[in-house]
């Protein structure tokens, strides 16, 4: 059953980055202000998670402090009422999805649909090339593989994308040689630490850019005025309370 909110009074949509740093939320925060939203939002990290996400270690370890800051979160006074995974490897997603009854939007998969919408054929550039094989598992999941002309890797590390000319310049031009080659006609940035370079690369490139960070914030806010939770029926229902066993 849907619940039921005051569409008069803000709500509160909790992002939530599954790593450590806090500069990339300010970061990814920063690049959001722009949104015009209905509901309010609050930013977090996990403080105790690797200071990046890169490979299946690394996300195993974020999405237990992921899992924590939400059962946090809801057990707090006013739970958020839809929360964003911002992460482009989708952390914890499923999990996430059978703690709460709040919509739970991840970052990659909201892109990649949002491509499908704007293109017929989008390619996603990620950091590195142990993150390919993730993605193109998320991809098959989410039923789009047949929509994307492959995943690439820029090879720059997660917290190298903060900074320089360097870094944007490397990102561009492989952007361009992907589009290309592929006959694509959009890009999908798969990381949330490219999303300040979103509205910069579409004015050179000339192709739609999907950042997922802003994309899942505003399907966010729709799913609140739109009264969605999540299922509780079957493949999200609530996780089976176990007792120990003596």
């Amino acid at each position: 059953m849907n619940a039921q909110y005051d569409k008069d009074e803000p709500m509160t949509i909790a992002i939530i980055n599954p790593n450590s740093s806090h500069s990339m939320t300010q970061q990814m925060q920063a690049s959001c202000l722009s949104l015009a939203l209905h509901n309010e939002t609050q930013w977090y990290e996990c403080s105790n998670s690797p200071a990046s996400i890169e490979g299946h270690s690394d996300g195993a370890q974020a999405a237990y402090h992921l899992l924590a800051k939400i059962r946090q979160l809801e057990n707090s006074d006013a739970p958020p009422k839809a929360y964003v995974i911002a992460c482009f490897d989708d952390t914890g997603l499923d999990a996430a999805r059978e703690i709460t009854a709040s919509p739970v939007i991840g970052i990659g998969e909201a892109a990649m649909h949002a491509a499908s919408f704007v293109s017929q054929k989008f390619v996603v550039m990620t950091t590195l090339e142990r993150s390919v094989a993730i993605l193109e598992h998320n991809l098959t999941h989410y039923g789009l593989v047949n929509r994307c002309g492959g995943v690439y890797a820029s090879g720059l590390p997660v917290l190298s994308l903060q900074s320089n000319q360097q870094s944007y310049d490397l990102v561009k031009s492989a952007v361009s040689k992907v589009l290309q080659e592929n006959r694509a006609d959009a890009i999908v940035l798969g990381c949330g630490g490219m999303s300040h370079w979103v509205e910069r690369l579409q004015q050179d490139i000339g192709v739609p850019v999907l950042d997922g960070v802003r994309i899942a914030i505003s399907l966010a806010d729709s799913f609140i005025s739109l009264n969605l939770s999540t299922s509780k029926v079957a493949g999200y229902a609530w996780p089976e309370a176990k007792h120990q066993q003596q």
